[in-house]
């Protein structure tokens, strides 16, 4: 009944952006007991800065400027702001890093983390990745110094690299207990602390450290089930890019290929894409995780980053068939790279695209970079701009993506508890013939080939629109979301678009979600009419009687 009077409330809002006809009296419609109800569900998204805690020091070329004091940045108040926009992990990075290089070595520098983690921990915020330098090493094959010789390893045909932590070269570890008796020992100095939830693994490992890292990976697993610490092994691959990139991070051989790639050739996106699915592929075969975390960056400076949708196609598929949840790392920041502006300020059109691009595709963990300002910038490499793209600046202050994202996390959580029920299936693009923006970031997407299982027919008027298909098999219903994919730079009647969904003649009505709320509606001849700015999405669930 809860759940009803909540439907009933939101269906106002919700009737200024949906076109339906022939709706019968509120009343009938919500006593219907095949209405979907997924009230008594009570999962939860989880949220986290990537760069989140900033103690008043940032560098510029490696030299480092003091903005005040380290308590007044890493403070009760600052934390507390943290929470109060959504976010529910801490993922500090440098700032709470143990190391045994730093000055009093790894009992020092935890000594520091702890006061911060009781801060945390006082208000709620009791779930804590720490950046642990000395066990993310070990996955990096520290005795190789020379990274040239990396590249160089001989990668056979469709074969993972051959270099493993367990053998008897200089570094290697004669057997698995021995492997793990190093890392039960670099992690007994926290696991088990109040509010030690994980530690960062890996940050974008290139293609050489497949079965070094999976080999830490499940060696954490091992010792933390064995010591009952829960300690959550965090890793964030790379995403799915072109080029150069593809040489250092994918594979030099890939399956069907006779000859090694350059360094310097040219990929087109057909091979790239067949090395990042080996890449993905091998570390999750190898390492057997729970779950699977990327990011990557769309909005860029001019256009959208043409391999972003296919990158989330693929690696959404993969986490589908492996049983395993989709973590992202996504947007919030402006970048210059070589001086050169390379993505762009995020308004609250690209936070709307971003967020529900990724809900679209079954995520379930969504962290942003940048919460802060990212504090370590370059002349001659990246450098972050306080302009109003991070949730906060350097100082601590809030910025209009602060009030953006803090409106759309509450949202999504509004959401979490429905939308966790449905897994995702499949995704199709929509191009219109006549668009005023031509969308060339759908540059190596296949476009109208999509066949839905409850879904008949996507007809759209303008631009172009993705329709992904989510399934729930408890209740054998169907989800949809129906999104206006123009770039959201663009705006105004010549993007705003209407998507009509043909659905199953068996169904009648139609359970809609929108920016956290909902309403029920009588379909027409089967079909409804969504309509939205780039950015905007609808998420149906079509039922029957």
């Amino acid at each position: 009944m809860k759940k009803i009077k909540q439907i009933l409330l939101s269906m106002l809002i919700v009737s200024s952006v949906l076109c339906s006809a022939g709706c019968k009296k509120e009343e009938e419609v919500l006593m219907m007991k095949d209405v979907p109800d997924y009230s008594n569900f009570t999962d939860q998204f989880d949220f986290y800065g990537y760069h989140s805690l900033h103690d008043g020091v940032v560098k510029y070329d490696d030299v480092p400027i003091v903005l005040g004091p380290r308590e007044e940045f890493l403070s009760i108040e600052q934390y507390q702001l943290y929470k109060d926009v959504g976010m529910n992990i801490v993922y500090p990075q440098s700032t709470l890093k143990i190391d045994s290089k730093m000055q009093g070595g790894r009992e020092a520098s935890w000594e520091i983390a702890k006061v911060e983690i009781d801060k945390l921990v006082s208000i709620g915020l009791d779930r804590v990745v720490l950046y642990d330098e000395d066990l993310s090493w070990l996955g990096l094959y520290e005795s190789d110094s020379n990274e040239n010789y990396k590249y160089e390893l001989e990668c056979k045909e469709g074969s993972r690299p051959s270099e493993s932590l367990i053998g008897d070269k200089p570094g290697q570890y004669a057997t698995l207990d021995d492997l793990d008796a190093k890392v039960e020992e670099l992690l007994s100095l926290y696991a088990g602390y109040p509010g030690v939830y994980g530690v960062c693994l890996a940050d974008e490992p290139k293609h050489l450290y497949v079965q070094s890292y999976a080999e830490v990976y499940n060696s954490i697993k091992r010792v933390s089930a064995k010591n009952n610490w829960n300690i959550y092994p965090d890793f964030n691959l790379n995403p799915l890019n072109l080029n150069g990139f593809v040489y250092g991070n994918y594979y030099p051989y890939v399956e069907g290929t006779e000859e090694p790639l350059n360094k310097d050739a040219s990929v087109s996106f057909e091979d790239g894409m067949k090395r990042y699915q080996q890449y993905i592929k091998n570390y999750l075969d190898l390492m057997q995780p729970g779950m699977v975390q990327y990011d990557d960056y769309p909005l860029r400076n001019g256009k959208l980053l043409p391999t972003y949708i296919p990158c989330l196609q693929y690696v959404a598929e993969e986490a589908t068939d492996r049983g395993i949840e989709l973590h992202m790392v996504t947007q919030t920041f402006d970048m210059r790279t070589n001086g050169t502006q390379s993505t762009r300020k995020l308004t609250e059109a690209g936070a709307k695209w971003l967020n529900n691009m990724l809900l679209g595709f079954g995520v379930r963990e969504i962290s942003y970079f940048t919460y802060y300002t990212r504090t370590e910038n370059r002349s001659d490499g990246e450098s972050f701009y306080d302009g109003g793209s991070s949730f906060v600046d350097v100082y601590g202050k809030p910025m209009q993506t602060y009030y953006v994202m803090k409106d759309i996390m509450a949202a999504n959580q509004k959401f979490a508890p429905t939308l966790f029920q449905f897994d995702y299936q499949k995704s199709g693009v929509f191009k219109s013939q006549t668009t005023a923006y031509y969308p060339e970031h759908l540059e190596y997407v296949e476009c109208n080939t999509a066949t839905y299982d409850a879904l008949e027919k996507v007809t759209i008027d303008k631009e172009c629109a993705m329709v992904n298909e989510l399934y729930d098999d408890e209740k054998g219903l169907y989800m949809y979301m129906a999104m206006n994919i123009t770039d959201p730079q663009y705006q105004g009647s010549l993007v705003y678009q209407t998507i009509t969904l043909k659905f199953d003649s068996k169904y009648d009505y139609a359970l809609v979600y929108r920016n956290g709320e909902s309403g029920i509606y009588k379909l027409k001849n089967s079909t409804l009419k969504v309509k939205g700015a780039p950015g905007d999405a609808s998420f149906v669930i079509p039922f029957s009687k």
